[in-house]
Formats: structure tokens, sequence, C-alpha cells
């Protein structure tokens, strides 16, 4: 009942999107009820899947993702903007503007300018898919879609011993929704940090940093790392190696040079409806100080997180630093709570749990299948607190987990995650 409940509700949003996505398409009739519906039922049957085993899970994750990996693009035109640097000579100098065509006219008219400012590595694999679907959109957000898939089963393989991991992250209409449907590279970039954490120290650098040279915020994850393993100190100077050697490598191979490093701040300047710190800079009357004072806040916070990370628990600490850089920077997307959800899952007691699964569930709810966000301006950074609000509110409910005792935490039954 609940996999089959699941289904419909991703089978609805796969047909509504063709309608009510974020793609151009035809006026279909009762496309953005069919969405609704779906993200509703979809949430519910992800819900009543909480006991489960992690067999049942994985297959439900499995069987919900289908039709999505068909749906048009879902919460966002970001995959046609991945496609659209992908065709350029130096996307670090340029931005899809200069490549006039079917791929262009896709991307969103505020990005078309912007030099891209992610990792060489996914640049090069997004050009690969376009070179065999060509420059149409569809078929091009198609084979992006695939790598995102390979985020889920890399999220999956990591989490495999973790039941109540895996529900919180695998089956989770978020992950499903903007990870799979929106084909956000994010769920690569945390599906290869994931792995990294599971993973023997020289490996696991080498697979984080991959995931920085896909998106620059799993860099993060290399200050923690070394912390799982002993001797410290030389565990940073293995990792540092390691993970040195994968970057440098992998930036020379592709051979796009680390022009992406100095992009990093390029989409500040547009006003994120989720951002804290945009609401408090309108607020203050500067939107430029309210972005400083979040970055210091969010340096502040993962600086005492990674000092106080063996008292703390080390993948508990990276997952809350991942937090403040998701909750705090000047630029905040729904998915971006993927960052930190992956990592906390195997490690979230019963409070965090529910925190995590209600944001989750709110943050599903704020965005339409078009992509546009349900609050409007000028109510920067109020979506957030709702979120916020919510989360704290789910924690203090008593409603029972089944597998943990309010005590205890998730943990992987092997590897250092």
């Amino acid at each position: 009942m609940t996999l089959a409940l699941g289904l419909l509700g991703s089978v609805l949003l796969a047909v509504g999107g063709f309608g009510a996505g974020s793609a151009d398409s035809r006026d279909v009739p009762f496309a953005l009820p069919l969405c609704l519906i779906g993200t509703a039922l979809l949430l519910v049957a992800w819900w009543l899947l909480r006991s489960a085993s992690a067999r049942a899970v994985l297959t439900a994750s499995a069987v919900w993702t289908l039709p999505l990996v068909v749906a048009p693009p879902l919460f966002s035109r970001d995959v046609f903007l991945y496609a659209g640097q992908a065709v350029l000579d130096d996307p670090y100098a340029t931005g899809p503007a200069s490549h006039p065509g079917p791929l262009l006219d896709e991307v969103d008219p505020i990005w078309r300018e912007l030099p891209s400012l992610y990792g060489p590595v996914f640049l090069r694999l997004a050009a690969l898919v376009v070179q065999v679907t060509g420059e149409r959109p569809l078929a091009a957000a198609y084979g992006l879609r695939l790598l995102e898939v390979v985020g889920l089963a890399l999220v999956a393989w990591a989490l495999r011993r973790s039941p109540r991991g895996l529900w919180l992250t695998v089956a989770n209409p978020l992950l499903l929704l903007h990870g799979i449907g929106g084909a956000h590279n994010d769920l690569l970039m945390i599906g290869l940090v994931a792995a990294g954490l599971a993973a023997p120290l020289a490996a696991g650098a080498a697979l984080i940093a991959l995931g920085a040279l896909v998106k620059a915020p799993a860099l993060l994850a290399l200050g923690f790392l070394p912390l799982l393993h002993r001797p410290v100190v030389r565990s940073y100077l293995v990792a540092g190696l390691a993970a040195g050697a994968t970057l440098v490598l992998g930036t020379l191979v592709t051979g796009l040079g680390f022009g992406w490093t100095g992009n990093l701040s390029g989409g500040n300047s547009v006003k994120s409806l989720l951002s804290v710190s945009t609401g408090l800079g309108k607020v203050l009357g500067s939107v430029a100080v309210g972005h400083a004072i979040g970055l210091g806040l969010a340096a502040l916070l993962v600086l005492g997180l990674l000092v106080t990370a063996p008292r703390l628990g080390v993948v508990r600490a990276l997952g809350l630093a991942f937090l403040a850089v998701a909750l705090l920077s000047p630029v905040v997307q729904p998915w971006y709570l993927l960052w930190a959800l992956v990592v906390l899952a195997p490690v979230a007691g019963r409070r965090a749990v529910l925190a995590l699964a209600a944001a989750s569930a709110v943050l599903c709810l704020l965005v339409l299948p078009s992509g546009r966000h349900v609050v409007r301006p000028p109510l920067y950074g109020v979506p957030m607190l709702l979120v916020v609000a919510a989360a704290l509110g789910a924690s203090r409910l008593r409603t029972p987990l089944p597998g943990q005792d309010g005590t205890n935490v998730c943990s992987l039954s092997s590897g250092p995650l």
C-alpha cells in the first residue's frame, strides 16, 4: 500500500510536470493540481515508510524514482543552465548567452550572462552528455539527470546499513523532487562526500575532492574527515596529499583550469527568497551587510564545530557545519538542505530526525513545479524562518520512531560514517 501510494504520487508528478514543470510546454489542463496531489501523496507515503527495513526503503526509493527519471525538469531550470554552460569553450569566462541556440532559450534569464561556478569535472561530464544528446534541451536534461541517479546510488551505498538514515535520505521527497526531478548536481556532490566519509582515509579524501570538482561546498568535509582517523596529524597529511592530488589532476585532465574558484561569489547578486541573510540585509538597508553578517556567522560556527568535533561527534559536527553554511549563505535553495541531511541522517537522534523530516516536508511545499516560489518578494528570509519553526516544533513532538528509544542514535555498523 505504501509503495503504491508513493508510486502514484511520483507518476502524477511526472505526468503533471509536462504542463506545470519548469520546461516550456503546452498548457495541460489540471497539470498543477496533479503535481500538488502527487507531492502530497509522496510525502504521506514517505512518512508511512519510516519504520521499514533498509531493503524496503531502498525498494521504495527505486520505485518512486523511476517516474521522476522520465519526467520533465521539475522545480527549477538549473539543469538547462548546466547544459548551456557545458557547450562553452571557456564556461568560466563567459555565460550561456555567448552561445545562442535552443539550450540558451531554456536557461533562466537571470543566469544567462553568469560564468559557471561549478567544478570542472562536472562541466566535462555535462559536456559529454550534451555531445551524446545534441543541443536538444529535454534530451540533455534527461542525460544530466542520470548523473544525479549516480549520486543517489552513492548515498544509498554509504548509508546502506542505516535504515533510518536511508529513510531520511534516499526515500525523502525533498531529495527525489529536487535531486532527481530537478536534476541538481548537489546530489552528485553530496553522494561523493558520503561515499568519501564511508571509505578509507586516502580514498575518502579523493572522493570528497572529486565532489568539490562537482560543486565547491564539498571542500568543507575535508576539514573534518581526518578527525575520523588516528593519529590526527598524520591523517591530515594523508588527506591533504590525496585531496590535493585529486584536485590538481582532475583540473588538469579537464583542461578548464581553476577559473571556477574565482566565480564562487558570482551568484550572490541574485536575491534569494530563502536567504535569511538577504532578509536581514533588507531590514538593515544593505543586502551586502546582511550577506557579510551571514557569512561571518557561518564561518564562526564552522570553526567552532571543527574545534568541538571530537566531543560532539565528527560526523554530527560536519553535518551541522553544512547546515550552517547552507542556511546562512547569500543564496539559499531548498535542495541545499541535502548537504546536511545526508551527513546527519545516520547519526541523528529522534528529535533531530523529526526536525529534519519536518524541514524537508515544508521545503517540498514552498516551490511550485515551475520553479516559482509560493512566498513572494519582499518576504526574503521568511520562508526559511517557517522551515526552522516547523523543524523546531516537530522536534518537540513525542511521536515514536521505530528503531530508536530517543537516546541512541542511528549509525552505520561499518565505515567511519
